[in-house]
């Protein structure tokens, strides 16, 4: 089930990544700092069961309907975007030039922010309200990264959510953390050590440069 809802935000996350780079911020770092403290508190049995199946759900035990439903849910986004690839890159990346060109960007806007509502109220019971806001953001964010087109995100995005919530989901096992919380924090560090590594490169590069004979 985690992999339905990985694979569905995760295409969603570049869209809305690459429309709302100002909101990345300040709710990336809410709902990081949240999911740690969740994580910790949760090893040491410190918070109601409530609280953290609102934020986090309950990924582990899901049902038939919520599978179908996900399903469902992934089927229409992956066709959308299949028919409407050309018109939503087009309108991402430079809507003033989309408009001029006759593309009514504003049904794409709005198809979107539809499909990341409906992606979202599927999603709540199973994975909670701050791992799907995790999810809508991280993965995208890090396939940014290294990508070095619109299709190569569109490739890597999903990888990056995949391998979040399967190592989040062996770590929570092994260290009896909530589930949810420690997806969030395992993307948010697959996230940093991609960051790192992309800087470092960068460095070295700059560097060898600077060593080249003028």
């Amino acid at each position: 089930m985690g992999v339905i809802i990985a694979i569905l935000s995760s295409i969603l996350s570049i869209f809305i990544v690459l429309k709302r780079l100002s909101l990345i911020g300040d709710g990336l770092s809410h709902t990081v700092g949240l999911a740690s403290g969740i994580m910790l508190l949760s090893i040491s049995r410190g918070f109601g069961f409530n609280v953290e199946t609102l934020l986090f759900g309950d990924i582990l035990l899901v049902n038939l309907d919520q599978i179908y439903v996900a399903l469902g849910v992934l089927a229409a986004t992956l066709a959308l975007v299949f028919v409407f690839y050309k018109e939503l890159v087009y309108t991402t990346f430079d809507e003033i030039q989309a408009r001029a060109s006759g593309i009514r960007t504003w049904i794409f806007d709005y198809m979107i922010s539809i499909a990341a509502g409906i992606a979202v109220i599927a999603s709540i019971p199973i994975v909670g309200v701050l791992v799907i806001s995790a999810l809508l953001v991280l993965p995208a964010l890090t396939s940014i990264q290294i990508a070095r087109s619109f299709k190569q995100t569109l490739i890597l995005s999903p990888i990056f959510g995949l391998t979040s919530v399967v190592l989040g989901l062996l770590l929570s096992l092994v260290i009896y953390s909530a589930a949810g919380a420690t997806i969030v924090v395992v993307g948010l560090l697959i996230f940093a050590v991609v960051v790192g590594l992309n800087k470092f490169k960068v460095a070295t590069i700059s560097r060898a440069s600077k060593r080249l004979p003028q």
